[in-house]
């Protein structure tokens, strides 16, 4: 049943929004209709960054004004994208510096309202042991079935990252090499060794 959804996890500072963006115009060049929307209503910036992403993108954004609940977006944003015939729906979720309670139960209620077929942790290139312990942590706890590794064009090469999935035990789906839109790609091992 469409649409597919996409479950977009990490750390705040991960590069989740550009990375949502990213892969919803990745998507619609590859003649797919993606609709993004943002549940992270703590920070309005947030929320407004993925709308200007999302407009450089050319891809449509749900975004009910007023609406400040996470799971009432993310369930709006799954009806729009049934009700226009949207195929992937991109949640692009809060993230906190670091894990707490109340944003696991946040993105247990999500997953619930929406059913991802993709839970993808956003993990920065850069970042060492703490983005590793967080994948795993979001892994036991939401499930993640792909790792994304952003801004992986800094002088790190990603070893980091590279632990991330030893860790929680599954493939680097992307990785984003850049600032620019069009700057994410598929993983291929060989070519990043």
């Amino acid at each position: 049943p469409l649409p597919k959804v996409i479950l977009m996890l990490g750390l705040q500072g991960s590069g989740k929004t550009t990375t949502s963006g990213k892969l919803a115009r990745m998507l619609a060049r590859q003649g797919k209709f993606p609709l993004v929307v943002s549940t992270d209503v703590r920070r309005p910036a947030a929320i407004e960054q993925l709308s200007v992403v999302a407009a450089k993108a050319g891809v449509r954004v749900h975004d009910p004004a007023g609406n400040l609940d996470p799971v009432s977006r993310a369930k709006g944003a799954l009806a729009e994208a049934r009700n226009t015939g949207r195929d992937v729906l991109i949640v692009d979720t809060a993230g906190r510096l670091h894990i707490d309670d109340a944003l696991m139960h946040e993105l247990v209620a999500i997953k619930a309202a929406v059913q991802p077929s993709d839970l993808l942790y956003v993990a920065d290139a850069m970042t060492g042991q703490d983005a590793i312990k967080s994948a795993g942590e979001f892994n036991r706890q939401i499930g993640v079935t792909g790792v994304v590794l952003s801004k992986i064009d800094g002088d790190s090469r990603g070893g980091a990252a590279l632990s991330v999935v030893s860790v929680v035990g599954v493939p680097i789906a992307f990785v984003g090499a850049g600032e620019r839109l069009e700057d994410l790609d598929a993983f291929h091992a060989d070519r990043f060794v």
